[in-house]
């Protein structure tokens, strides 16, 4: 199911049309109550505490609204990876709630407890920042490196979708997306509540952004890149509280890159300005992914198939373009990179130069990295320059031949003959 294009509701619908089935939820944040529309399968009612301030309603009337507008590239990853509100719910002239998809089947597991297994639940994010003991005590499938890199480069890709638009989303954490253990595939929830360029300011624990520590300020796209950095070295660590501790991480596991660099700017930064954005930090992991892809399809023969694992790999031009890493516990050997999943990373630059990521380009690829071709987007670079060969100089060589035989002849006459030249 589309999670908007096939959605069978108007822009809003009475609190009638949406009768109430099992719940999912209550007294849940904002929330009093979520619950599965009874007769439609597959879509939720979201019912509010209080009524919305009419700057909030306004917000979310866009919000339903703007995937009709979107590229079918945007609205195609909306429909795969976000739970984008299709309708308001209205009661009494006031909105009262929201509908929205339900995460499809496969962004669920069978948690095992110690008194047998739970009926399914959401596989939270929160899952690819256990150890992989947790994981497996849960009958949950550790993240290998290639679905790992595959949720965090879609969940780039989504906060990419929500800056180009000009979504505030705010609340990136473990708890709001879930992810397919199989693919890698990520799942945003929790869209509702988005501003439009600013949204009033909301935190939660281990999450501060110290550049908008003030209950007062507005948060805008710049703290959102300051979180989606937070959430992708965290979840590609495995390290759950101090961001530069998971940053140190993965630069002592997998060397400086362009990628770390860009990572260590949005989470260092003074200026909010400073921060790169969502889309740079795609970027930089994607040409990574070619880069170390490349390096391994033409390393010398006889040498350890592990032995490109941990060393440094040239990656060409720096901050213009940008690079990334392949950062997981306890890496394995990369391999090429089957259709829709993603491979591994590489490094490449010296520790202490934090550089931003390549420039942004409108619509970036939403699939995960291959290897065989550039990736929308992002213009194509070679991976190796070759100079072109010496070309045959046979004209100019016959030339200067036929003048020396010329000349000698000349001499030749004038030593024997006599002849003058006048």
């Amino acid at each position: 199911m589309k999670t908007w294009s096939q959605n069978p509701f108007g822009p809003a619908v009475p609190l009638s049309g949406v009768p109430e089935g099992a719940t999912v939820a209550k007294e849940n944040g904002e929330s009093r109550l979520v619950h599965e529309i009874d007769g439609r399968p597959g879509w939720l009612a979201k019912l509010y505490k209080s009524p919305p301030r009419p700057a909030q309603v306004e917000a979310l009337s866009r919000i339903v609204a703007m995937p009709g507008l979107m590229s079918p590239a945007d609205l195609d990853l909306v429909d795969r990876c976000v739970s984008w509100p299709v309708s308001r719910i209205i009661d009494g002239g006031e909105v009262v709630g929201v509908v929205m998809a339900k995460a499809p089947e496969r962004f669920y597991a069978r948690l095992r407890t110690p008194w047998g297994v739970h009926e399914p639940a959401p596989l939270l994010l929160d899952w690819l920042v256990q150890d992989d003991e947790a994981c497996a005590k849960r009958g949950i499938t550790p993240a290998s490196e290639q679905v790992r890199l595959r949720t965090m480069h879609q969940l780039l890709a989504v906060a990419s979708l929500f800056a180009r638009h000009d979504v505030v989303y705010a609340d990136w954490s473990y708890r709001n997306a879930f992810w397919d253990e199989r693919t890698g595939d990520p799942f945003v929830i929790d869209m509702d509540t988005c501003g439009i360029g600013t949204r009033d300011w909301v935190e939660s624990p281990q999450w501060e952004d110290p550049l908008f520590a003030a209950p007062g300020r507005p948060l805008t796209p710049y703290s959102d890149r300051y979180k989606i950095a937070m959430l992708t070295v965290r979840c590609l660590t495995g390290v759950r509280d101090d961001p530069l501790v998971a940053h140190a991480r993965l630069v002592a596991a997998h060397g400086v890159s362009h990628f770390t660099s860009a990572l260590e700017q949005a989470l260092t930064s003074v200026h909010e300005t400073g921060r790169p954005s969502p889309e740079q930090l795609m970027h930089a992991l994607l040409l990574t992914v070619r880069e170390r892809t490349g390096a391994a399809a033409t390393a010398p023969a006889g040498r350890a198939p592990s032995s490109n694992v941990t060393g440094r790999i040239k990656v060409g031009p720096a901050a213009a373009r940008g690079t990334g890493t392949t950062p997981t516990r306890g890496a394995a050997a990369p391999t090429a990179p089957s259709p829709g999943t993603a491979p591994a990373g590489g490094t490449t630059a010296p520790r202490g130069r934090p550089t931003t990521a390549g420039p942004t380009t409108a619509g970036p690829t939403t699939a995960g990295p291959t290897a065989a071709e550039p990736t929308a987007g992002e213009p194509w670079r070679p991976t190796s320059y070759s100079p072109p060969v010496a070309r045959p100089r046979g004209r100019r060589a016959r030339a200067v031949t036929g003048w020396l035989l010329a000349l000698l002849a000349i001499v030749y006459c004038i030593t024997h003959f006599g002849y003058g030249l006048v």
